[in-house]
């Protein structure tokens, strides 16, 4: 062999070797393929950002990429596929990182439901437990449960946490400054789902307008407090106002001018006076079961 040719054998052996000395494990080897995008035949775009990847890998790791992969066969040495889903690009990139390496990385609670939400969209179960289990550390309080149901809701079992929680300090929680930090949706889901049933009707109702009112610029003007307790869903109908005895009522009444009407106070009056629910309520007002 001539010395032309053992030094250009020389040259490329390096870049040979890699593979069998820097890489001694088929897990190894695609981590390998996910660093380098050596071999890629696929690109994701994502928002703004384009991520390329391996088409056998996806359709191995994932059902969902299984099917979009079938869908979209090229000949193409290269195809690019935009994701149309509501995904985040950091999420997406947590996703394919786990799809090539079954690790997820030191991340904030922030960026985990993100790699969840993903891996979701995608069927990637494995993805999934493993942000679950990192998601189940998180400490829930009465200071922080209405702001991580806002968060998490779409996360089944960080919702589900919360409502064991919120039924086992529902007046803690009602109570507390955190109930002013939830969504409209957020506190919706407390009420109507009867998490506060329990708790006096008074305090049912000054929290809900506390958390109105926290929402509002113009501060005192309770009409405006009764158009968010209404609108777009009946939360004042969930206070409990029917439950409360006449000096409650009438104090009320008094306190929070136009909160409701002339006639819907009647109503609440009579429905005090006489046997509970036996008179007309307004169409908004809900009896706790």
């Amino acid at each position: 062999m001539s010395t032309e040719t053992n030094q250009q054998n020389e040259k490329t052996k390096p870049e040979q070797q890699r593979w069998q000395s820097g890489i001694k494990s088929l897990e190894g080897g695609i981590a390998y393929l996910y660093q380098t995008k050596e071999f890629a035949d696929i690109q994701l775009v994502v928002g703004a950002r384009k991520f390329k990847a391996h088409r056998l890998i996806l359709a191995a790791r994932s059902p969902e990429f299984f099917k979009l992969l079938l869908e979209k066969q090229s000949d193409s040495s290269l195809t690019t596929i935009e994701i149309i889903d509501d995904i985040p690009e950091d999420g997406f990139e947590y996703l394919l990182r786990y799809i090539y390496t079954d690790e997820l990385g030191n991340l904030s609670v922030d960026a985990v439901a993100e790699a969840y939400r993903a891996a979701a969209k995608f069927g990637q179960k494995g993805l999934m437990k493993l942000c679950e289990k990192r998601l189940a550390e998180l400490e829930i309080t009465c200071n922080n449960v209405c702001t991580i149901l806002d968060q998490f809701s779409d996360i089944e079992s960080i919702k589900k946490r919360c409502l064991i929680f919120l039924k086992n300090n529902s007046l803690s929680v009602l109570t507390s400054e955190n109930l002013e930090e939830a969504s409209t949706n957020t506190l919706w889901i407390m009420f109507d789902g009867g998490y506060f049933k329990h708790a006096p009707p008074i305090t049912r109702l000054r929290s809900a307008i506390r958390w109105a009112s926290s929402q509002l610029a113009t501060k005192g003007d309770y009409k405006l407090v009764r158009d968010l307790l209404l609108n777009p869903r009946p939360i004042l109908g969930r206070c409990g106002i029917d439950k409360l005895n006449v000096p409650e009522l009438q104090k009320a009444l008094a306190q929070y001018e136009n909160l409701i009407t002339a006639e819907e106070g009647f109503q609440f009056f009579m429905n005090s006076q006489f046997s509970s629910g036996s008179k007309r309520l307004p169409a908004w007002c809900k009896i706790d079961d």
